[in-house]
């Protein structure tokens, strides 16, 4: 059975473009927020919140995940340990951990516990790669109440909608509580360059497809590329095709010889070798050690 079809009356037009000013967003008395990415302002993909009113056996070594972490316990008991030190898991305030930052989650006693797994869209690479403690404020600890009413509210598509909402105004509320550095401007060139590189990870990424696209001989390309970024060309998609690797490994069920042509890696063996390399670990066991739980 086909669609009817909607015949215009005798009298209908095409619609008029409206007259008028005001076409423009920006007026003579706002602040303009174009530039915001590299000023540090960040939107996010949230991948999950969690929350356990009764916590867990939160008990887990070695943890190291391709996206970061948003930890509020509702009672003492637990910490994070990173290297020699520990960051209690407390009322008081929220703890953030960047991804590629290893840890290990220690709980002697079981607490409420409230989670938020997601990744920045913008690039943060600036950030240290270290747990990073955030007092409970006011408005932080409101916002931290209505998320946990919106995640054990039962479930639907309008509650997940309200859940995320809430989760993203956290993570903007506590984002701009920090000290975001500021990436320095990089040439409009070099923006085209990196936004088709990250693009095309499972393509031809070599030098000389590289230069070509920058309108460049290949070594001017390379001295120029390192001189923004700090890597060679060749090193940078090395890290790239690395990370994205181990976002896929934590966050789909495709298999490693998958991941590996989806990222560029000719064969099994060599993406092994590289992740490795990045990770201190191969991607089997990588995929192993990550975290269900929080």
């Amino acid at each position: 059975m086909g669609y009817p079809i909607i015949q215009p009356s005798p009298s209908s037009t095409m619609p008029r473009k409206p007259k008028g000013g005001y076409q423009s967003p920006f007026t003579r008395h706002g602040l303009r927020l174009g530039d915001a990415p590299r000023l540090g302002f960040t939107t996010f993909t949230i991948h999950e919140c969690g929350y356990l009113p009764h916590g867990s056996d939160w008990n887990h070594p070695a943890v190291l995940s391709p996206f970061w972490r948003l930890y509020r316990n509702g009672a003492s008991g637990c910490h994070v340990r990173f290297g020699k030190e520990n960051f209690p898991l407390q009322p008081d305030r929220l703890l953030l951990i960047p991804d590629a930052t290893p840890f290990d989650c220690v709980c002697e006693t079981r607490a409420p516990h409230l989670w938020l797994h997601f990744t920045p869209l913008q690039t943060t690479s600036a950030f240290p790669r270290r747990p990073i403690v955030l007092p409970l404020t006011p408005l932080l600890g409101a916002l931290v109440e209505s998320l946990i009413a919106a995640r054990t509210a039962a479930d639907s598509p309008l509650t997940r909608q309200h859940l995320y909402h809430h989760a993203a105004a956290l993570l903007h509320s506590a984002f701009a509580r920090l000290e975001i550095p500021i990436a320095p401007e990089a040439p409009e060139r070099l923006d085209q360059i990196l936004r088709f590189l990250h693009s095309q990870l499972a393509g031809d990424l070599s030098n000389a497809v590289l230069a070509r696209r920058a309108i460049m001989g290949e070594s001017v390309f390379i001295r120029w590329f390192k001189q923004h970024t700090g890597l060679t060309p060749a090193l940078y998609v090395q890290q790239a095709r690395a990370r994205h690797a181990a976002q896929l490994l934590a966050l789909t069920d495709r298999t490693i010889e998958q991941i590996a042509a989806d990222c560029g890696f000719p064969n099994r063996f060599y993406f092994t070798r590289v992740f490795r390399r990045h990770f201190t670990s191969g991607p089997a066991e990588y995929r192993r050690r990550q975290v269900r739980a929080g």
